[in-house]
This record gives structure tokens, sequence and C-alpha cells, in this order.
């Protein structure tokens, strides 16, 4: 007799972003040429992003600072097209800003000991401050033409922008890199348990570096992919965008904690932190309810994955078989 077939995380997060899909779908018109086209064009950047981070968080780390590193990726990419620099000159220096940026967080971090938390959350304020004292006005590009644009503004079939398809090559890429290399396993033997890591033969810092460079060669991407969009770049623009790659991990079932997750399932998350932004748009919310939404969920996603539930069903149920004897015994 067979067992039962337990369903993934995995395919209950996909049914919710078709559920999600269909609601938006009925109440506005989301479902339109143009609503779907925004869809893929928005998610793009954090589908990338959100595989970045949950690489991050499966070590038992994490970046604040990845939203600056996008300022850094999209001023260095949108600078050198307007100097008039093609795109295989451009596109790599975006990215390799992004590796260098995301690679010093994770030097700093293993060399002084010091928890990525409070590494990134200071780097973070150190871009900030650098693009207001350094970067000529403020790091601001405007007016970038074609040479730059066509990839963010590009689509196949009118309809499928070039990010999206871009964006799922990644997807598939880091799956098949997360399941199936030494590589990816380590990530999570460290973030699982750094001690029997270190008892298999991996060495647990320069893992961590090496996942910080990964996840600044994909925040080059990410960047990339946000900044060419349009036609001007403001770096201050992309703070905070690190909250939408943390809440989409989080959301996607990568424990907070380290050791677990799946890069499908931040895919997913993407999809469902943009759909509910939207939702909140129609809704008529502000602005600010989004941030609080994200923080909402990033708060749930800690409480779930900190909360022993065996632990706390025997709890329930035994207060409840307490209390039925108190109720019979005053009977």
């Amino acid at each position: 007799m067979s067992g039962k077939r337990k369903v993934s995380r995995e395919a209950i997060l996909g049914i919710l972003v078709v559920a999600f899909m269909a609601f938006l779908a009925l109440t506005s018109n989301f479902d339109s040429k143009s609503g779907i086209y925004s869809m893929m064009l928005d998610v793009s950047p954090s589908i990338v992003g959100a595989i970045a981070m949950s690489m991050v968080i499966i070590t038992g780390n994490i970046d604040i600072s990845a939203g600056t590193i996008l300022g850094f990726v999209a001023f260095a990419a949108g600078s050198l097209a307007e100097l008039g620099a093609p795109a295989w000159i451009f596109i790599p220096a975006g990215i390799l800003m992004g590796i260098c940026l995301a690679g010093l967080n994770g030097w700093i971090s293993v060399t002084f000991k010091v928890p990525s938390i409070v590494v990134t959350l200071a780097m973070n304020m150190v871009h900030l401050g650098f693009y207001a004292t350094f970067l000529p006005n403020a790091g601001w590009v405007e007016n970038l033409k074609d040479n730059f644009t066509w990839l963010g503004r590009g689509r196949f079939f009118d309809l499928v922008p070039y990010i999206f398809v871009i964006a799922l090559l990644v997807a598939v890429l880091f799956m098949y890199i997360m399941k199936n290399t030494s590589f990816g396993k380590s990530l999570y033997a460290v973030g699982g348990n750094r001690q029997a890591a270190i008892y298999a033969g991996i060495n647990p810092d320069r893992t961590v570096i090496k996942v910080y460079l990964v996840e600044g060669l994909l925040l080059g991407v990410a960047g990339i992919l946000k900044a060419t969009t349009a036609n001007e770049i403001m770096p201050s623009a992309f703070q905070g965008r690190e909250m939408i790659f943390i809440s989409a991990a989080v959301v996607g079932g990568v424990s907070i904690l380290g050791g677990g997750g799946k890069v499908l399932g931040a895919v997913f998350g993407a999809f469902l932190v943009y759909l509910l932004s939207i939702a909140m748009i129609y809704l008529g919310f502000q602005d600010y309810f989004q941030f609080s939404l994200q923080g909402i969920i990033v708060l749930i996603a800690v409480f779930v994955t900190v909360t022993d539930f065996t632990e706390l069903r025997k709890k329930l149920r035994g207060t409840f078989t307490r209390a039925g004897r108190a109720r019979k015994a005053r009977a």
C-alpha cells in the first residue's frame, strides 16, 4: 500500500500564484495585454534578486545593502552607456560592480567575525552617503539612449520582455546549481550545521565569501535588468529593494535561520510579493502600506521558522485536556 503523496511547498506556492492572478484578472484589468506585460517586466529583477538573497540566507547570513548595491550597478552601467559604451562593455562593468561590493561584504564579515546583518546594514549607510558625497549629481544619469534601454524595453512577440526571459533562464540555471553541484550543497551544509560542515571537509568562511560573490553577480544582473527599463537612473531609488528580495525569499520557504529553501520557492515568492503589491494598489492603499506588508511577511516567516509547532500542539492539547477535566469535576 503506497503512502500518501505529500504536496510540496513550491506546488502550493505555484497554486497560490495562479489563484491570485485569476482573482486580479476577475476584479481588475490585470489580464489585459499591458497588465501582463507590466507584471513580467516588474517581477523580473525581483526574481533574480530573490534568488541572490535566498542563497545568502541559506548559509545563515543576510544582505541589507542589496538595494544600494543595485544603485551602484545601475550608475556604473548607465554612466558608461551615456559615454557611448556598447552593451558588451557596460553590462559586464555593472555586474563587476555588484560582485566587488557584495564580495566586500562577505570578506569583512568573515575576516573580522562580524555578523552579516551588522556589516551590510553599515554598508547600506556607507553607500547612501557615497551617493550624495562622491557621485556627480548624486549619481543621477539622464537621457539615456536606445543603446542602454533596448534590453529593458525589448520584447518577444510584442508581449514577453527580454528581461523576463533572462530572469527565467537565471532561475533554471540556479535551480540546477543548488540541487546538483557541490557548491549548492555546501551552502545548505554551512547554513544547516556549521560544525557538521567542517567535519565534512567544507570551509564555511570560504563558502560564505563565495556565496556573496555569486550574490553580487546576480545583483549585477538584477540591477541591469531594472535599470535598462528606463532612460534615467537615480541610485538612491533602489534603496529598500532588499526588503522585496528578503520577503520573496522567506515567502518562498527559505528558512531565515539558514539551511533550508529552494530557488523555485523564491521565484514563486517574487511573484506573490509583486501580486500582493498590485492588489493593494487596486484596493487604493498607499505605497507605505506596501512596506508594512513586507515587514509583516518577514515577521510571519520568522515566527513560522522558529516555532516548534509539534511542541505547541502538545501544549495546546494538554491545556484543553486539563480544562475539560476541570469542567467535568465542577459538574
